[in-house]
């Protein structure tokens, strides 16, 4: 069996991973330079810095496993960060319980059940029930209007724009019973960060891939999947078609119905009901600090980034080289000016927001910058998403589909792409055994 791999993100580089280990040959295609998709990474004072920035849930258990297998285990340190809310043009800290109970801009009542909703969502057993109402209306059901107006709503406008209002109890109630579980004895959220950047992860797994047989090409987009007799029967690239047993799509849906020009239209109508946010991420390495907060929301509608995350008040400053490194990042519509902005544009566009939010802050601190942009970074989760997410096989024989799409009633992240790597292909290889006639497990 020949398995052509589209994507060498993590759920690409998962699948082909676990093929491998079952002795399935696959060719993975990648269209970039290099692997890793959105947890691709760059070089900052020669340590792996992630374009996007990453880090590990307590829950993330895939991950682990996934890091012992490739000998990164040493390198895996979990640390206690603080988390801040930006509203009223204040910094306030909400890393702690204690931390929620001081916070003005609601009165103590509204404290409480703003502290609540870090316990309340862990205790819901079936997340279905939540998929007849909209975020808001979950929200201001546990919390009232007040909490939702002060910290919620200005949050769930600067990352969803125009989708705001359609974004699913389901996905919140995920966001935050993620959150909540991973915090430590003091309250504090524990999150786990690679000494040396997860670049390190896709490094080592690249090295494990190729002596494992799988090949890897870079810089080569899948052009087409070619489609005969209702059969996925192999890829053309660089011009040419090369036939595959199977084929295994790990990017998002839009663009499997853009090189399938095979797909039935009622699957392609399908597919385009399938919303995605695009993020443009800025990137300084600083001299000094903006601040003790690791990720800093920002519910103020008015500032063009949706959240300040210094990587540095995670990871030591002095694994780069002494300096401080900070990502701005902003959900948007491709679009959007912003997304095709330079480093230096959007640094100059943030900068009165950046000296507004933190005083002292002087551009002389800056050092160097960097922009990375996505198309498909979020996936917009509406109500009764579960009746719009795609199965992993799809109507073309051969054909199969895994992407953060998929992952519902959870988020995106590294977790979840190596889970559906692994479990597209436990589903590819049952209908692949049916088809043959042989015993299925």
């Amino acid at each position: 069996m020949q398995v052509a791999i589209i994507g060498g993100g993590m759920t690409g580089l998962s699948a082909a991973y676990e093929l491998a280990k079952r002795g399935i040959q696959s060719t993975v295609y990648e269209r970039d330079e290099v692997l890793g998709g959105l947890a691709g990474s760059f070089k900052v004072n020669g340590v792996y810095l992630e374009k996007f920035y990453h880090h590990l849930f307590t829950s993330d258990a895939e991950m682990v496993r996934l890091l012992e297998e490739l000998g990164l285990s040493d390198t895996l340190q979990w640390n206690s960060t603080a988390t801040s809310l930006y509203a009223m043009n204040r910094i306030f800290r909400l890393a702690t319980p204690t931390d929620v109970l001081r916070f003005k801009p609601l009165g103590f009542p509204n404290r409480i059940r703003l502290g609540l909703l870090a316990i309340v969502p862990r205790l819901v057993r079936d997340w279905r029930k939540l998929e007849d109402i909209t975020a808001k209306e979950w929200l201001v059901g546990l919390a009232g209007e007040d909490v939702f107006r002060v910290v919620w709503e200005p949050l769930l406008r600067s990352k969803f724009g125009s989708y705001a209002d359609q974004v699913a109890a389901v996905w919140f109630w995920n966001k935050l019973k993620l959150r909540g579980g991973s915090r430590g004895k003091e309250g504090a959220e524990k999150l786990g960060y690679l000494r040396g950047g997860f670049g390190q992860v896709i490094e080592a797994w690249e090295r494990r891939l190729l002596e494992m047989g799988v090949e890897l090409l870079t810089s080569t987009p899948a052009q087409e999947i070619r489609v005969d007799g209702g059969k996925a029967v192999g890829v053309i690239a660089r011009g040419s078609l090369r036939p595959f047993d199977a084929v295994l799509v790990t990017t998002a849906p839009a663009i499997l119905a853009q090189i399938t020009p095979g797909l039935p239209e009622s699957y392609r109508r399908q597919l385009s009901k399938l919303l995605y946010l695009a993020n443009v991420c800025l990137v300084m390495k600083l001299r000094r600090s903006l601040s003790s907060t690791y990720w800093l929301n920002i519910a103020d509608p008015a500032i063009p980034f949706v959240a300040v995350i210094e990587h540095t008040n995670m990871q030591r400053p002095e694994e780069y080289g002494g300096r401080h490194l900070a990502y701005l990042s902003r959900y948007t519509d491709p679009q959007d000016r912003y997304y095709s902005l330079s480093a230096e544009e959007l640094f100059a566009e943030y900068l009165p927001y950046l000296k507004r939010m933190f005083p002292e802050f002087d551009p002389a601190w800056v050092e160097e910058k960097w922009a990375w942009r996505e198309l498909y970074t979020q996936p917009v989760i509406v109500k009764h998403y579960s009746e719009l997410r795609p199965d992993f096989r799809t109507p073309i024989e051969r054909l199969w589909l895994s992407c953060m799409a998929q992952v519902y009633p959870q988020d995106r992240g590294m977790n979840y792409a190596v889970l559906w790597g692994k479990k597209a292909v436990e589903a590819m290889l049952l209908i692949h055994r049916g088809e043959r006639g042989e015993r299925r497990e």
